[in-house]
């Protein structure tokens, strides 16, 4: 995905919240947006999960999602 400056896949520099950490697909906003490309691309939403299950010890009772 030539012509934005997303990190490549799998990279850990989640620092534009504007593409999906996972496939680089531009997204319409960094919140809602990403949900919505969740629904729609279910690999990300697997990769999310993963991701997800990893953090969640790490950040405890503070995780709202």
């Amino acid at each position: 995905m030539a012509g934005h400056s997303h990190p490549p896949r799998d990279s850990p520099e989640w620092d534009d919240p504007d593409f999906c950490p996972f496939c680089g697909a531009k997204l319409t906003d960094g919140g809602a947006g990403f949900v919505d490309h969740l629904e729609d691309a279910p690999e990300c939403a697997r990769r999310f999960e993963q991701w997800r299950e990893q953090v969640v010890d790490d950040v405890g009772g503070e995780w709202g999602g």
